[in-house]
């Protein structure tokens, strides 16, 4: 509900103006508006930028730190305490930022990681899991809505693994290791 707009907005003020390669949006903000923009304004939407990594980040990693933390729970019959919880959060954080160093190339297998991974978990799995945890008459409106929806994503997720991997046919792919 908040990205999508945002994303409608910024294609409608910029076109295909902003380039994909690297999210390089701040630089293509102050090529487009030249030097009618602040500095102030620049250094919002760079703090901005980076709040919404870092919060997406952690929405989308819940998922493996509470992996993380059954398994221990599972294994010791025992809450996991506060501070393997960090080092768990720690750890991974750590492995993510070493995995976008050495393979910089991610950036073009994004779309196509996205695809896979993003577009089901963001549009998908919140449909279908609500139908299996509120149980809503079958065939009701809501039922039918959260049906609809959940396939409507599903459908958007195959279109969007084609085109990546079309994309990376067409484009190619140049897989370089540590050397951003």
């Amino acid at each position: 509900m908040c990205l999508f707009p945002l994303a409608l907005g910024g294609y409608w003020a910029y076109g295909n103006k902003v380039p994909f390669k690297n999210a390089q949006v701040v630089k293509a903000v102050s090529q487009f508006h030249g030097k009618n923009i602040s500095e102030f304004v620049l250094g919002l939407l760079c703090i901005l930028v980076l709040i919404n990594c870092v919060a997406t980040f952690q929405i989308y990693v819940m998922v493996v730190f509470d992996n993380m933390e059954m398994k221990y729970t599972s294994k010791k019959k025992e809450p996991c305490p506060r501070w393997l919880r960090i080092v768990f959060r720690l750890f991974f954080g750590g492995l993510a930022f070493f995995v976008a160093v050495a393979l910089p190339f991610l950036g073009d297998l994004s779309p196509l990681i996205g695809a896979v991974t993003s577009v089901p978990l963001t549009y998908v799995y919140p449909c279908f899991m609500w139908i299996s945890i509120k149980k809503p008459k079958p065939k009701g409106v809501i039922w039918c809505t959260n049906m609809g929806l959940g396939c409507l994503g599903m459908v958007l997720s195959v279109l969007f693994v084609v085109a990546a991997a079309w994309n990376l046919a067409d484009k190619g792919l140049v897989a370089n290791f540590f050397k951003p």
